[in-house]
C-alpha cells in the first residue's frame, strides 16, 4: 500500500458527552419500555397500603416492581444481581430512575409483597384481554417440575429423626445434670443469690435444634399419614419442598408449578403445589381460571397425569368440554370407570384427534419460555407462601414478555 496503516482514534480517558435523558440512549423498540409502560397503568394500592406514613421515606414500590419484572424476563432473579446491574446496565438504570437500592431492600421487597404479585399477574391477563390475546376458546393445563432451594445434603430420613431427638435430648439432659451439679457447688460457695445470664448458648442451640427436628418430623408425619416409611425424607432447609422426579430423570427437591395457557401462549391461570402428582390439580386449575378470566374456557385439554373418574365426572357435572388423555393408546384392557370409557372413545375421533394434538405445543410453551428464555429452573425463596409469590411474578413476566413479542410483531 505504500505507507502506514491507519486506525481510527481510540483514547479511553476522552470525555464523553451522553445523552441527556437515559432513553435516548436505548432503543425504543427496547422491551424495557414495555415493562415500564405496563406497571405505570397499575394501581398499586396494595403494595403502598403495606409501608408505614412514619419513619424513613421508602424506595417507590413501582419502580422495585419494574426492577423484578424485567429483571425475570432478562433471567435476573437474584437481589444482588439486580444491585449490580443498577451500576452497568443502562435499561435498569432507567427503570431506577437515579434511584440506588441495596440488594436487602430488593429482597426485601419480593418477601414483602408476595401476595400482591397475584394481583399482578391477573392484571397482564386482563391486558391480554383488551388487546384480544386471552381468548379463551381452548386452554391447555400442564405442570413441571422446578427445583426448590434446597438439596438432599440438607434433609433426614424420619428413621434418622427419630435417633436423632433421642441423642439431642439425651444430650440436653446431660448438660441440665452438669448445671445442676455446678450450681450446688456455687451455691455452697457463694450463696443462693441468682448469677443470672440464662441458658448456656450450648444448651440453647440444643434446644432449637430439638424444635425445629420435632416441627419438621410433624409435617412428614402429617403429609404422609399411613404411607409413612422409616425411608421417607423431608428437607429442614425447606421443609414444604417434597421429592420429585425432574426432566432429567433425577430426584429432587421440588414444587410443582402449574399453568393454564390459552391459543396465544399467554397464561391465564397458574398454582403451585408441593405434590408432585398433576391429577389433584385439574379441577383447581379450572376453577382457577374462572376466577381470573371471570369466564369458563370453551375447551380444556391435559394430559393423562390430570386424568380419574372424579375429575371427569366433577367436569362434566360442570358441562365443561374436555379432552384428558387415558393413558396408554395401545392398551389391551379396555379402561375402568364409565367416564374415563367415554373420553377413551371421544379421543378416537379424528376431531378430537386433531385438537389434542395441539396440547404438547400450546401446555408446554409457557415452560420453555420460562425455563429456556427466562432461564428460571430453580425458586430463590422458602416455604410454600414465598414460593408462591414468586410464581405469580415469574408468569407475570412471562405474560408481559408475551405482550411485548405481540405488539412488536
Amino acid at each position: 500500500m505504500g505507507g502506514d496503516i491507519e486506525f481510527k482514534d481510540y483514547e479511553q480517558d476522552q470525555g464523553q458527552l451522553f445523552p441527556s435523558h437515559l432513553s435516548d440512549a436505548l432503543d425504543e423498540s427496547d422491551s424495557v419500555f414495555f415493562i415500564d409502560d405496563f406497571v405505570d397503568g397499575l394501581s398499586l394500592k396494595s403494595f403502598e397500603a403495606r409501608y408505614s406514613v412514619t419513619g424513613e421515606r421508602a424506595f417507590p414500590p413501582r419502580m422495585l416492581l419494574k426492577l423484578w419484572l424485567f429483571g425475570a424476563t432478562e433471567g435476573v432473579y437474584s437481589g444482588r444481581e439486580i444491585a449490580r446491574r443498577l451500576r452497568w446496565d443502562l435499561r435498569f438504570r432507567y427503570l431506577a430512575g437515579g434511584l440506588a437500592p441495596d440488594f436487602r431492600t430488593i429482597n426485601r421487597f419480593r418477601i414483602r409483597h408476595r401476595e400482591d404479585f397475584a394481583h399482578v399477574f391477573r392484571e397482564t391477563v386482563h391486558t391480554a384481554r383488551r388487546s384480544g390475546m386471552a381468548t379463551l376458546g381452548r386452554v391447555a393445563i400442564d405442570g413441571t417440575k422446578i427445583r426448590a432451594d434446597t438439596s438432599r445434603h440438607k434433609a433426614m430420613s424420619h428413621g434418622r429423626m427419630d435417633q436423632a431427638e433421642a441423642q439431642l435430648e439425651a444430650e440436653i439432659a446431660e448438660i441440665l445434670s452438669q448445671l445442676e451439679t455446678v450450681n450446688e457447688s456455687e451455691d455452697d460457695t457463694h450463696g443462693d443469690d441468682d448469677g443470672g445470664g440464662g441458658l448456656p448458648a450450648e444448651l440453647q442451640n440444643r434446644q432449637r435444634r430439638v424444635e425445629k427436628l420435632r416441627a419438621v418430623r410433624e409435617q412428614l408425619e402429617a403429609e404422609r399419614g399411613e404411607a409413612l416409611k422409616s425411608s421417607s425424607q423431608k428437607s429442614f432447609a425447606d421443609p414444604d419442598a417434597n421429592m420429585m422426579m425432574t426432566s432429567e430423570g433425577s430426584l429432587q427437591y421440588c414444587y410443582n408449578g402449574q399453568v393454564a395457557a390459552n391459543e396465544d401462549g399467554v397464561i391465564v391461570a397458574n398454582e403451585v403445589t408441593t405434590s408432585p402428582l398433576d391429577v389433584q390439580q385439574l379441577i383447581p386449575m379450572v376453577e382457577e381460571i374462572q376466577a381470573t378470566t371471570g369466564r369458563k374456557p370453551g375447551m380444556v385439554v391435559a394430559d393423562a397425569g390430570y386424568l380419574s373418574e372424579q375429575n371427569l365426572k366433577w367436569l362434566r357435572k360442570k358441562r365443561q368440554r374436555c379432552l384428558v388423555a387415558v393413558r396408554g393408546r395401545k392398551r389391551t384392557r379396555w379402561p375402568r370407570g364409565s367416564e374415563t370409557r367415554r373420553m377413551h372413545r371421544l379421543l378416537r375421533l379424528p376431531w378430537a384427534k386433531k385438537i389434542y394434538r395441539t396440547r404438547k405445543t400450546q401446555g408446554e410453551r409457557p415452560f420453555a419460555e420460562i425455563k429456556q428464555t427466562m432461564h428460571f429452573r430453580r425458586f430463590a425463596t422458602r416455604g410454600r407462601a414465598n414460593i408462591r409469590g414468586e410464581w405469580d411474578l415469574v408468569c407475570a413476566a412471562a405474560n408481559a414478555l408475551t405482550l411485548y413479542r405481540a405488539a412488536v410483531a
